[in-house]
């Protein structure tokens, strides 16, 4: 295979999503159920337990308030499946809108949102399927190694915990990288759930190496896009905490605190609308990386043509011969 350009292909894939701000809301769609959404923390502390009184005033407080914690709960849920129904039809109208116009054709969100609807299913069943895959797993690595801690086999539990992640770690990058392949496979290639799974995995098993150098360089643009956001961070923090202390002086404390939620709301939205531009490009960067690699070369065609007139020419046609009539 060619030598592949990937400073060329970072510039091709900038001016897609620079001169097509329509691309922007289907990266919205996929950031809002991306790894780019809300992330949940729960700090275990040093582990100290709950004394009696303040454990009987957790279950007082959850009584109290059932009805209003179990509707968070629903609201909370519902909002989780209708991202992930964004993410997944922003996902098949992104790549479907960069392919058009990597091809010169026209392409506009109308289109693009049909594109994304036709090929909901095929990437949700590749999604799921993967995910369940990583799921069962990890079960699989993980239960023996409990068998072992519980029964205080700590050495032979830590050498095989050892051993589970030198597995699990492989089979995550793996799986990555059959989740954007088979992507493209199902929407460009127009390939069922199943072919896209295969065919992603001969293409990456053939370009291991060109992937992994495609997946280093996404840590600089990471960096420069991480380094965007702090410094936009920067800004709106002495701007905020300037006005936020005007406020405190003229008006009281309430007045502050709004200003400052009314800060932290426009980081969160300006943080959303960069990652939609990111998502765009860095899909963008992997459907002409997915040219490159999975689009046969003219040098190879040719060759292949040759191959088959070397055949036609050891393999002549049959002479019939003909009777005269006396």
């Amino acid at each position: 295979m060619s030598s592949i350009n990937y400073l060329e292909i970072i510039q091709k894939a900038w001016a897609i999503t620079w001169k097509n701000k329509y691309l922007w809301w289907f990266g919205f769609f996929v950031a809002l159920g991306g790894t780019g959404g809300i992330n949940f923390f729960f700090n275990s502390g040093d582990e100290k337990k709950l004394d009696p009184a303040q454990n009987e005033k957790f279950l007082e407080f959850f009584s109290q308030n059932m009805s209003w914690i179990i509707t968070l709960i629903i609201i909370a849920f519902s909002l989780l499946i209708i991202f992930s129904i964004l993410n997944i039809l922003g996902r098949g109208a992104l790549i479907a809108s960069i392919e058009k116009n990597f091809q010169g054709q026209t392409a506009d969100f109308k289109s693009g949102w049909n594109s994304g609807k036709k090929n909901f299913w095929k990437i949700f069943y590749i999604n799921i399927f993967l995910s369940l895959f990583i799921f069962f797993t990890l079960i699989i690595l993980i239960a023996p190694l409990a068998v072992l801690f519980l029964n205080k086999n700590y050495i032979i539990g830590g050498i095989l915990s050892f051993l589970a992640v030198f597995i699990f770690i492989p089979l995550v990058i793996l799986v990555s990288y059959l989740r954007i392949y088979s992507y493209l496979y199902a929407v460009l290639g127009k390939l069922n759930f199943w072919p896209s799974l295969e065919n992603a995995y001969n293409l990456f098993a053939k370009n291991i190496w060109p992937s992994i150098i495609l997946s280093l360089i996404f840590i600089p643009l990471s960096f420069v896009f991480m380094l965007v956001i702090f410094t936009i961070l920067l800004i709106l923090f002495f701007i905020f905490l300037l006005l936020g202390g005007i406020a405190f002086w003229l008006f009281g404390k309430i007045t502050a605190i709004i200003i400052g939620a009314i800060g932290i709301i426009i980081f969160l939205l300006i943080l959303l609308f960069l990652q939609s531009i990111y998502a765009v490009f860095s899909q963008s960067i992997w459907i002409l990386f997915f040219h490159e690699i999975a689009t046969p070369k003219v040098e190879e065609v040719l060759a292949e043509i040759k191959e088959e007139e070397k055949e036609t020419v050891a393999k002549p046609m049959p002479v019939i011969e003909t009777r005269k009539e006396n």
